[in-house]
């Protein structure tokens, strides 16, 4: 109802409306435009906008060593040494009985962490391993250590953690007596999105965890074999792994400091993880957006509805003046 002065007089003008005329059509359409358009463009822009089924949380893993490892080291060899070829340590009984005839230079091994924040994390561990003056130049070796990760951001998830590296020493560095430091860094090696549990859906990704049948007399030396152990926790949705970034060789003196030390030092940082978002948080993202178009399409809508509206280039049906409604 609008009033409008004629003659000095008011009067009231009344437009007959019906559900079937156009301009009730038209406003259903703008109603209906107004909700559409922020889906449609929710829709298109959820490559660039953040809304997927994944999404990339960085954490820094809970990192444990089991004290187990396997160390298999080979040496330079000629006609006429009767040295033996390579030496092997282990903290597995099953691996040192079947080489014990190798592992004579085996002295000690040692582990410790740092937490440099103070938040009890480990931020930084380290592995030595001292073995006594070896017959012959190292050239070559294969360490893993095996160890307990875990993620606690969404839910508890444990994938497998055998940090293995293999290293070929160059012909100037190849020595019997000395130091030989590894610096490198944690990492974690995903092919599919986590999965966590959620109201409506109770399912949680699962990891393989190594297999080794230690306690067995009769297990075949060849499961400890890197490339055996690495198949294993290969065969995971995710695992982590060592990445070294420097080495360093310090060969010593026999006589001030026999033996030969090989240390590893990893940091544990913040690693990116990818976890498959739940229908509530991808609901939760799609309103979040929904809400801001939603207000632009709302505001444009009625703009133009007005506009129609206003210069009379939509109109309803009839228009009958307020005194012959009486």
């Amino acid at each position: 109802m609008k009033f409008i002065p004629l003659h000095t007089t008011n009067t009231a003008i009344v437009y007959k409306n019906s559900l079937c005329s156009l301009a009730s059509l038209l406003v259903v359409v703008f109603i209906a435009l107004s909700v559409m358009l922020p889906v449609l463009l929710v829709s298109l822009l959820s490559p660039y906008s953040g809304i997927s089924e994944s999404r990339v949380l960085y954490e820094q893993p809970n990192v444990q060593f089991k004290y187990q490892y396997v160390f298999v080291a080979s040496l330079a060899t000629n006609e006429a040494s009767s040295s033996p070829g390579f030496v092997a340590c282990s903290s597995f009984g099953n691996f040192n009985a079947r080489t014990q005839n190798y592992s004579g230079n085996c002295e000690a091994s040692k582990y410790w962490t740092q937490d440099l924040d103070r938040d009890t994390v480990t931020d930084r561990l380290h592995f030595r391993l001292e073995l006594s003056e070896l017959p012959a130049d190292l050239t070559k070796f294969d360490l893993l250590l095996f160890f307990e990760a875990q993620l606690r951001h969404k839910c508890v998830l444990t994938p497998p953690a055998v940090l293995a590296h293999q290293l070929q020493l160059p012909q100037s560095a190849r020595m019997q007596n000395g130091h030989i430091l590894l610096k490198g860094e944690l990492k974690l090696k995903q092919y599919v999105e986590f999965t966590c549990p959620f109201p409506g859906r109770n399912i949680q990704t699962h990891f393989r965890q190594v297999q080794l049948d230690s306690n067995s007399s009769h297990a075949n030396i060849a499961q400890y074999k890197m490339e055996s152990l690495l198949g294993q926790v290969k065969a995971n949705p995710a695992y982590f792994q060592l990445v070294v970034q420097e080495t360093y060789f310090k060969p010593t003196a026999p006589r001030l400091e026999p033996g030969l030390i090989i240390e590893l030092e990893v940091d544990v940082l913040q690693v990116p993880a990818r976890y498959h978002l739940s229908i509530w948080e991808r609901l939760g993202q799609f309103w979040l957006y929904f809400a801001s178009f939603f207000g632009i399409s709302f505001y444009i809508m009625n703009k133009l509805k007005d506009f129609l509206f206003g210069r009379h280039i939509i109109r309803s049906w009839e228009i009958i003046p307020w005194k012959k409604l009486y």
